[in-house]
């Protein structure tokens, strides 16, 4: 992998219109296995890029100041609600705090305790050009080029990985309303 480059998200997504670079839509379909979270607690998160793995954030488990409640740590299962493990032996934890977690999951229960499935629909993307740095809930994530930017929300723009996207989403046709709503948020 090269030495990422440090952008700004939405600088970077605008980068990226200008650039002619079309959005993508997907659904995500992947399951997740959830527990709270110990405050204090580091999780790795990894990935891979070009064959290699690279540690793609560090984060520790924090307490919501309005909860009280700490954060969730969250494993990627497949549709089968098996953990997904890496040719390097990683499986793709990280932790999502408290209250983003119950606006983004609900308990898939046909599946098991403690296994949730996503809330909403289509969301859109743009494709990362490069390896980049971005500034993330608070903290550093390297995206690798083939990666994505989350724009469904300019509010919470977000990277995910090539191999998590492609372990977690489904791709569906954008549509001119998607198209539409872009010129708004780039």
């Amino acid at each position: 992998m090269t030495e990422p480059r440090r952008v700004e998200v939405a600088e970077y997504v605008r980068e990226l219109r200008n650039l002619g670079v079309r959005p993508i839509a997907a659904v995500k379909t992947a399951r997740i296995f959830a527990r709270p979270g110990v405050e204090g607690e580091i999780v790795k998160t990894w990935s891979v890029k070009d064959g290699q793995p690279y540690l793609e954030k560090e984060d520790s488990v924090t307490i919501d100041p309005e909860t009280g409640k700490p954060g969730y740590v969250v494993t990627k299962l497949d549709e089968n609600g098996q953990k997904v493990i890496d040719e390097f032996g990683h499986d793709n934890t990280w932790i999502i705090e408290y209250p983003k977690f119950h606006k983004k999951y609900v308990p898939s229960s046909e599946m098991g305790e403690r296994i949730y499935k996503p809330v909403g629909g289509v969301q859109v993307f743009l494709p990362v050009l490069e390896d980049i740095i971005i500034y993330q809930w608070g903290k550093e994530m390297v995206i690798g080029r083939g990666g994505y930017i989350n724009i469904t929300n300019p509010e919470d723009m977000y990277g995910i990985s090539e191999r998590d996207f492609t372990d977690t989403y489904r791709t569906v046709p954008t549509t001119p309303e998607m198209t539409k709503k872009l010129g708004t948020i780039c």
